[in-house]
C-alpha cells in the first residue's frame, strides 16, 4: 500500500513539474515573440541579434523539457 501511495505522489509531482515547465517556456515564448513582434520584417541576422531572441529560445527549450520531464527524472516503469 505504501508503495502505490507513494507511485501515486510520484506521477502527481511529475504532471506538476511537467506543467510548470510547459507554462514557463510558453509564457517565456510569448515574451520573446512580443519583443522580437515585427518578425517579417527582419533579416535574420537582426532577428538572432534581437532583444526577444535568447527568451523564444528558452521558452522552446523549457517546452520540450517539459515534455520529457519523466525521461529527465529517470522513473522506471514497471
Amino acid at each position: 500500500m505504501e508503495k502505490h501511495i507513494d507511485q501515486k505522489s510520484e506521477e502527481q509531482t511529475i504532471q506538476t513539474m511537467k506543467k510548470i515547465m510547459v507554462g514557463g517556456g510558453v509564457l517565456f515564448v510569448l515574451i520573446g515573440l512580443f519583443l522580437q513582434w515585427p518578425i517579417t520584417d527582419k533579416s535574420y541576422m537582426e532577428f538572432i541579434e534581437g532583444q526577444g531572441y535568447i527568451p523564444l529560445i528558452l521558452g522552446l527549450i523549457m517546452i520540450i523539457l517539459g515534455f520529457s520531464v519523466r525521461l529527465l527524472m529517470g522513473t522506471d516503469e514497471e
